[in-house]
Formats: structure tokens, sequence, C-alpha cells
């Protein structure tokens, strides 16, 4: 029993070899949900891998990643792509890896993406709220949180009050993914400088992703790309019954594992058969968002997905479901300069789903899609601003923000 729940001598000697004079931690959902690769979590742990690696090239820079659905106490090391070294552990050694292991690098960067929670996929991981007394109560490790976001909103965040404190208390550096969140969090009482950073994924670096090719087309029409979770599937199914697409050339294709695209790719093959092109597999995260360039015009559900088009020049139709009043599709959206009008806003199991999408989609295919390139600028701006700033706290060269103790209690 007692091997079964610590870590080895052996594995820790692994982590701690003296290799440089830094050792950097980053943490996050890197692998996804359970290691199923979303597109989105590998290319938020992949964009911060490489800032991290050209600003210390000569550092120790490990990259660990949550499975949620992972049942060991051992950790697993895995590099599928060749692009990042994950080493992914479960929910049940998350604390111990904390206290143990990731207490001893110098530098601790938390996220991006929705690591703080508050969703009905998994419960809360205490690891990315460093929720332990004694990590806490450590001084050597500096604790960055790399453009994080959660969906507790106004009301629900109240309940978690203190351990977002908490966690802010301990950070050297607070950046967040919207401008409503660094709302939420001062609202909290947290006296930190909580800043606000656009999707790091907005700055990716595109030059270094080989082009995808397509099946070849039948005809010289323009291609229209849809990726959509399978919950939604019945509901799209019926709205693609009455929408006009004869003008396009239809490649349904499997975007994330996390929403099961596959199975609504193979059900819309069961209904429309030879009508579209069908993309029967999944692509690794760099070649699902590099895919979505070879459309002339994009129908997807996620928040990545949609970024993989703007970086790309692809007008699209974002499908979103997300019940807060300040999603964030309408926040992205917000930040690229395109009305909101593109972002259709739907719940689950809402009988009038069909018509809502038939109707706007095929208002929205008629119409003009704007983007402004100079926001896509400014946020990027952003984006290297805050690496820059990431980079000189952990080189220690920026002034250290004054600690700002808990409220008391009450």
């Amino acid at each position: 029993m007692a091997n079964a729940i610590r870590f080895s001598i052996m594995n820790k000697f692994y982590f701690m070899k003296k290799q440089s004079n830094l050792k950097i931690a980053l943490l996050g959902m890197f692998g996804g949900m359970w290691q199923e690769y979303n597109p989105g979590c590998f290319l938020v742990g992949y964009k911060t891998y490489c800032e991290m690696k050209k600003r210390f090239p000569k550092e120790k820079i490990d990259l660990f990643a949550i499975q949620n659905r992972l049942n060991s106490n051992k950790i697993i090391k895995e590099n599928k792509f060749g692009l990042m070294p994950l080493i992914f552990f479960s929910r049940q050694i998350q604390i111990r890896l904390l206290e143990n292991v990731l207490s001893e690098y110098d530098a601790l960067i938390i996220g991006g993406d929705i690591v703080w929670g508050g969703d009905d996929v998994v419960e809360d991981n205490d690891i990315f709220f460093v929720n332990s007394k004694k990590f806490i109560a450590s001084k050597k490790t500096k604790v960055l949180f790399n453009c994080i976001h959660t969906f507790y909103d106004d009301r629900r965040i109240q309940l978690m009050k203190e351990k977002f404190q908490q966690a802010c208390s301990r950070a050297c550096y607070i950046s967040v993914r919207t401008k409503p969140i660094k709302e939420r969090l001062k609202k909290l009482g947290i006296k930190q400088k909580i800043h606000f950073v656009p999707d790091i994924v907005l700055d990716l670096d595109l030059k270094k992703i080989r082009n995808m090719n397509l099946p070849i087309a039948k005809t010289n029409k323009p291609k229209l790309g849809i990726a959509v979770r399978s919950k939604l599937v019945n509901e799209l199914i019926e709205a693609l019954k009455n929408i006009d697409l004869d003008k396009y050339e239809v490649y349904c294709f499997a975007y994330s594992q996390q929403y099961d695209n596959l199975k609504t790719v193979r059900e819309i093959k069961n209904v429309f058969k030879d009508k579209f092109h069908y993309l029967e597999k999944y692509y690794n995260p760099i070649e699902s968002f590099k895919l979505i360039g070879s459309f002339n015009f994009l129908i997807n559900d996620t928040f990545h997905g949609i970024i993989a088009a703007a970086l790309q020049d692809i007008p699209f139709i974002s499908i979103d479901v997300e019940p807060e009043k300040t999603s964030r599709k309408d926040q992205l959206l917000e930040s690229l300069g395109v009305n909101k009008k593109w972002n259709i806003r739907i719940e689950y199991h809402n009988p009038k789903n069909a018509g809502i999408l038939s109707k706007e989609i095929n208002n929205l295919l008629h119409n003009k899609f704007m983007i402004n390139r100079k926001k896509i600028e400014t946020s990027q701006r952003l984006i290297k601003k805050h690496f820059d700033m990431m980079e000189k706290i952990i080189k220690g060269h920026a002034r250290k923000p004054s600690i700002v103790p808990m409220p008391r209690r009450k």
C-alpha cells in the first residue's frame, strides 16, 4: 500500500536531475480532458512550451498534464506527435505531485484554458488552484497563472471565493482569458493585479505548420467544412435538410475527439449519403488546426476551431452552447472585430434548435463576413507582452509584487 500511494525515490530523481540553473514546470490539460488530445488544450500547451523554449533554451522545462479518467498512482510519459513531451498524472495523485515534485521547480506556469473548472464535465482539480497548505506556505516556486479561464459565473464563484483568493495570493503573476473573468475575480476582493490576455493560440506561428490537403473535390465550388459535437447531431441533421448548400462542396470532418466529432460525421453520412464528403478520422491537433485552412468557409462549435479559422482568414459560423451571458465565443468575436451575429447561441435539448440553426445559417451564408486584422494584431501584441512579463518574473528581473494577505473570515 505504501508503495502504491507515494512517488518512488527514482521518480523524484528523474524530475529533479540538475540539468540547468532553472527548472520550469508547465501544468495544465495539455493532452485534453482524458488524453484524447483536444486540439485547443494541446495548442495552449504547445504555444506556451514554444515560448518558454525560446526564452529559456538551456533550461529544464517539463510539461505535466492531468488525465481525468486515469486510475493510477503512476505517471505516464508520452510524446505522441513528436512536438512536446507530456507527463500525464491522475486526479488521485495531484496534490502529492504538487507538494513533492512541483514544489522543487523554480517556476510553475499553470494553464491556460479552463483549468479553473466550474463546468459539468469533470470536478475541479485542486492542483490548478495550488490548494495545499504545504505548498502555499512554501516560498521556492514562483506561481504564474497563464491566461486562465473558468466556467464559474458571478453567482457560483462566490461559493468558491476562498479557493480563488488563496490561489491568487500565492501567485507572482495572474492572467485571465476574458475581461468578464478579470472583473469577476476583482469582485471576490482579490487585490493582486490581474492581467487580461487574449487566448494565446491567437499568436500561434503558422509558418512552422505544414499545410493539409483535402481529398480531390468533385467540382470547383467553394469548400465548406462542418465539424460539430455529437450532442448536437440530431438538430444539425434536421437543420442541414433545410439549408441551401448547393453552391458549396461540403466536407464533414472530425475536429475534436473530446466532442465525439467522428460520430457526428458518420451519422450525417447515414442520412445524406454521397451528397457530402466525409473525413472519417481524427487528425493530430496541429493537423486539425491546419485542416481548417483548407476550406473556404467553416461551421464549427469550438473555441479554438474558430481561432483556427480566424488566423487563416477563413470566414466562419460559430455555434455556441454556453449558457453564460458572457460566453467565451462572444468575447472572442469581439476581440476579432467580428459581429456577434456570426455566433449562433442555442441551448442543449431545446426543440427549437434545428429551426434556429437552419434560419441563422441560411441567412449568414448570404451575408458578407468581415474580420478586423488590426484587432488580431493588437491581441498578438498583448500575448507577446504577456510572455515577456512571465520571462522577467521567472528570471527575477521584474519587481516582485507585494504579498497580499488572505482576507480574514468575519
